[in-house]
Formats: C-alpha cells, sequence, structure tokens
C-alpha cells in the first residue's frame, strides 16, 4: 500500500512538476512547481518519524539536512516561501538566498521584448536571481528536486 509521501509525490508533485518541465516559460507553473517540491519534504518527514524509532525530526531540524544532500532544495525552498509571503526576512539558521517574489521573472518574448534585443526562436525560460546578483534558470533546480525526492521514494 502506498504511503502518504509516495501519494502526494505520484499524484501531486510529478503532475505539477512535468507541467511546468514542458511549459519551462511559464512563470505560474514554475512557481507552483517549486510549491510542491518544498512541501514534499512534510511529507517525507512524517513517513520518516513514522517509520523510524531513530529518525524524529521536525522540519526545520531536516532543512539543513535536505539542503546538504540537494543545494537546489534551498533554491526551491525560497522560491516557495517568496511565492507565498512576498517578501522574507533572513534567517539565522539557514540563510536565505533570495528575498523576493519579484526576483522570479520570465524574461519577455521576441515580441514582447523591445526592438532588436530579441533573436527569433529564442527561448523564454523562467528564471530567478539570487541576492548575490546569481541568475539561474528554474526548471535546471527544479529537475533536479524532482530527481532527488524520486531516489528518496523510490529508494
Amino acid at each position: 500500500m502506498p504511503t502518504k509521501a509516495t501519494n502526494f509525490f505520484n499524484l501531486i508533485v510529478k503532475p505539477t512538476t512535468e507541467e511546468f518541465l514542458n511549459d519551462i516559460g511559464n512563470i505560474r507553473r514554475g512557481q507552483l512547481a517549486s510549491i510542491v517540491l518544498y512541501h514534499m519534504a512534510d511529507y517525507w518527514c512524517d513517513e520518516m518519524n513514522r517509520s523510524s524509532q531513530r529518525f524524529k525530526k521536525n522540519l526545520s531540524e531536516i532543512h539543513p539536512m535536505l539542503i546538504s544532500q540537494c543545494p537546489e532544495f534551498g533554491y526551491i525552498r525560497d522560491i516557495a516561501d517568496a511565492t507565498k509571503h512576498v517578501e522574507l526576512h533572513q534567517q539565522k539558521k539557514i540563510p536565505r538566498k533570495l528575498s523576493l517574489s519579484d526576483q522570479i521573472t520570465q524574461p519577455p518574448g521576441l515580441f514582447n521584448a523591445p526592438f532588436g534585443s530579441g533573436g527569433f526562436n529564442e527561448a523564454s525560460i523562467v528564471e530567478f536571481a539570487l541576492d548575490d546578483g546569481t541568475k539561474l534558470q528554474l526548471d535546471a533546480a527544479v529537475r533536479s528536486v524532482l530527481s532527488f525526492w524520486d531516489r528518496c521514494i523510490n529508494a
């Protein structure tokens, strides 16, 4: 019988992330994919606490562990929280890499960009900017965290 974590992964996480990965220029789908990947930690933590007498941790204790095993989970966490709260405040335990929902962007496509700045057949991909100015593609982070959860669920 599938666990709650397995059901959430198969019924919610995989289809939501696949929708985004099939349309990597869609900011709404990207933010939703980030949210469900982040909330997968709740289900995984609950499952681990129920299945092991030695594993008794809360979410704030496992987030650093998840980030150490999959650094992109930290980005997804900040994107999901920024999507919900608009602005994030720095934390001592796990420093934020992203502070504002405005840092999650979709560059304009050819027909929305200023004249001369876009190329024909140029991809419009959802990006996020870290507080240090580094820009990363959301699809790469989503793929990494999805793969991480898949390994955890199917281990």
